[in-house]
């Protein structure tokens, strides 16, 4: 992250290619059931996004701001963010009884 606009775009940008670079990954290589994953349509985009916007978001504030309240709460959003991650990961390779 620079301190530039255009820099940040392009690191932005890039970060959220191997993001979805990442998803797509992911979803060919769930072990779960099919009948168990929760059928969304209208915000999928968004529900797989989630903790990628979170990371890039937290740690944007935390390279444009220097104010230590903005710092502590990217923080927590990039825990929070790879929490919601490693709860992804474990339950798409969760085995079911179906399975």
């Amino acid at each position: 992250m620079a301190n530039n606009y255009v820099p940040t775009l392009i690191g932005v940008i890039l970060f959220l290619l191997g993001a979805n670079i990442w998803r797509m990954r992911s979803e060919a290589r769930r072990t779960d059931h099919s009948s168990q994953r929760v059928k969304q349509k209208k915000r999928r985009y968004y529900y797989e996004f989630k903790p990628f916007i979170i990371f890039i978001s937290a740690f944007t504030l935390m390279q444009w701001t220097h104010s230590e309240l903005v710092s502590m709460i990217s923080i927590l959003l990039c825990i929070s963010a790879v929490v919601i991650l490693i709860m992804r990961v474990l339950n798409r390779h969760s085995h079911s009884l179906l399975h």
